[in-house]
């Protein structure tokens, strides 16, 4: 026992002892590869005068529908474009969940200390899409129980105002940097600076639902009490009426590409387009039943009206045309789009969960950046190994290593390399200590190749010494080049007249 545990002791040694003078003999550079894919990938690394591909294909397209449980009866959502997740309020659960664009339950926000279950009851949620703006990305929950908005900025709270009684609704104006508020008891909407400042913004009784233009920053208020639509100027001024839209949801959004407002009318089964100056109803288009949410797509330039009756979306293109229905099968009223990727978001109440659906492109291998420059410079200046060093994630190990090169007449060279017979003992992890590869170069021609397990990362740590080809040409190919401060011109020849030899006398 003591004999085994002193042999142990001097590997070790050695190995750090090896380490010390390879260090100081050598450079070193990093290689990070990461496999983003469920699948193992052929990796190639170097190969700069070929322009090797790292990976083939180097992006891939991938259809996502998944369902996350999320907490008690999730209501409204919205997309955060500063961090591309989605946010759900869940109103029985007094909390916000954040979702990303994959599917993955990245935390849920408690909005309140209570154990009574809906004391603070979110039901309604926006966010500050104004790019310029000092709380770009912060956003803010509408709570009718406790009335109040509760402001999120990186996924913590970081402030509470009292409203009016019972919002209903919330809404942020890019305009004025404004969020507004419908409070339905208390007959007033609320206004919200970016500095936290609530003021009565107007007296509308019944007000239940908001929309803003965002091109003038024009708002459109809905009151259930008269069945009006009440447009307003970011002043208060009032600028005209819609009467008679006698639904109990209306719903609201701004295409921009047509420089309309579009409001759904629930209980008529229809998608109105508004002008934005006359405020005449332009057309009405013939959608599922009972739609509930109306949303843009800026990937596809298309509006998603939610049927909550038909549990389906329809999709309308730039000419309110019907382009076609996305079947669901669920109820909800929560619906949100990335503007990012083509991936669409829906809250389903009555399951306690949030659906994502839609189509993703995304990098199937990645690399740090320092590689490239590195590839580069090893092109014109080789580099020649001394020692390398593989750690790779997780337990599946890196089998082989193919070392290929090209020859001018177009001949490739294969050498392969074992990684399983140098695995390193002295390491608990997935380590290999590749001694074998002393000697090789990395230049233009070389291209190493290996196979990287799914969502796997590779790290190559290369010990080498590099030639500095300008060293390597004769000395008056390198007085010819006039680069009087490069390495390698020795100082005495400073002196001289860069059109001489050196030792030539100066006439």
């Amino acid at each position: 026992m003591r004999r085994r545990k002193f042999n142990w002791y001097n590997d070790k040694m050695k190995l750090r002892n090896y380490y010390r003078q390879l260090q100081k003999d050598n450079e070193v550079i990093q290689v990070t590869v990461t496999n983003h894919t469920e699948d193992i990938r052929k990796v190639t690394l170097w190969g700069a005068n070929s322009q090797a591909l790292l990976a083939d294909p180097m992006f891939l397209k991938s259809t996502i529908a998944k369902n996350i449980t999320v907490e008690k009866r999730p209501q409204d959502m919205v997309y955060n474009p500063v961090n591309d997740l989605f946010y759900v309020v869940n109103q029985l659960s007094d909390s916000v969940s954040v979702i990303d664009d994959l599917g993955v339950l990245i935390t849920t926000i408690s909005l309140s200390s209570s154990n009574l279950p809906g004391s603070i009851s979110p039901v309604a949620v926006t966010v500050n899409t104004k790019t310029d703006s000092p709380k770009f990305g912060v956003i803010a929950v509408a709570c009718s129980v406790s009335n109040e908005v509760v402001f999120i900025e990186n996924n913590i709270i970081i402030r509470r105002e009292n409203i009016g009684k019972r919002p209903i609704d919330i809404t942020y104006n890019s305009f004025d940097d404004c969020y507004y508020v419908a409070n339905l008891i208390s007959g007033t909407i609320s206004k919200i600076s970016n500095t936290y400042r609530v003021s009565n913004f107007l007296n509308i009784k019944d007000a239940r639902n908001l929309g803003v233009n965002e091109e003038n920053g024009d708002l459109y208020i809905y009151s259930v009490e008269n069945s009006d639509i009440s447009i307003s100027d970011s002043r208060g001024v009032l600028k005209g009426v819609i009467e008679d839209a006698t639904s109990s949801i209306v719903s609201f959004v701004y295409h921009p590409v047509k420089k309309r407002m579009y409001l759904g009318l629930n209980d008529f089964n229809t998608v109105s387009e508004i002008d934005p100056v006359t405020f005449n109803i332009v057309a009405n288009i013939r959608v599922g039943k009972n739609p509930v949410a109306l949303a843009y797509n800026y990937n596809n330039e298309m509006l998603y009206v939610r049927n909550r009756g038909d549990q389906n979306i329809t999709r309308l293109n730039v000419e309110n045309k019907i382009k076609d229905t996305i079947v669901l099968g669920d109820f909800g009223v929560g619906m949100a789009i990335s503007s990012r990727n083509d991936i669409l978001a829906l809250s389903n109440s009555e399951n306690n969960t949030v659906n994502i659906l839609g189509n993703q492109s995304g990098p199937t291998i990645t690399v740090n950046e320092e590689y490239y420059e590195d590839r580069e410079d090893f092109q014109h200046n080789p580099a020649m190994v001394s020692h390398l060093k593989i750690v790779a994630s997780g337990e599946d190990r890196i089998n082989t290593l193919q070392l290929l090169e090209n020859s001018v007449s177009g001949k490739e060279k294969c050498s392969t390399l074992s990684l399983s017979n140098h695995l390193s003992p002295q390491n608990f992890g997935n380590i290999s200590e590749v001694y074998d590869i002393s000697g090789n170069l990395i230049d233009g021609h070389i291209r190493w190749c290996f196979k990287i397990n799914p969502k796997q990362q590779v790290t190559f740590l290369i010990y080498y010494k590099q030639f500095e080809m300008y060293n390597m040409l004769p000395e008056k190919s390198r007085i010819s080049t006039g680069v009087q401060m490069s390495e390698g011109i020795p100082a005495s020849w400073l002196d001289n007249n860069q059109n001489k030899l050196p030792d030539e006398p100066n006439i």
